[in-house]
């Protein structure tokens, strides 16, 4: 009997190691994705929208900020993208 629940004890315990990890995993994606939401959004929106395309050409090789993308599009006069980031 002692033996059986050994077996189960280091089941559950090689489970849990196999959770925690993947979990990490997954933590470690969304962190690094949410620093450029800004910049991912209009890029995903430059081939659909004309305000789109036209801060994609200003950002698309430089390295801003979020906020120094919202005052490019507010200074374009870009309000309706100026909400949606």
């Amino acid at each position: 009997m002692a033996k059986s629940l050994l077996k189960k004890a280091k089941k559950g315990a090689k489970k849990t190691l196999k959770t925690s990890v993947v979990f990490e995993e997954k933590v470690e994606k969304v962190a690094s994705s949410a620093t450029s939401s800004a910049r991912s959004h209009i890029e995903s929106i430059s081939k659909l929208r004309r305000d789109g395309s036209v801060v994609w050409g200003m950002i698309k090789d430089g390295n801003q900020s979020t906020e120094e993308i919202r005052a490019i599009c507010k200074e374009k006069g870009f309000d309706e993208l100026l909400g949606e980031i």
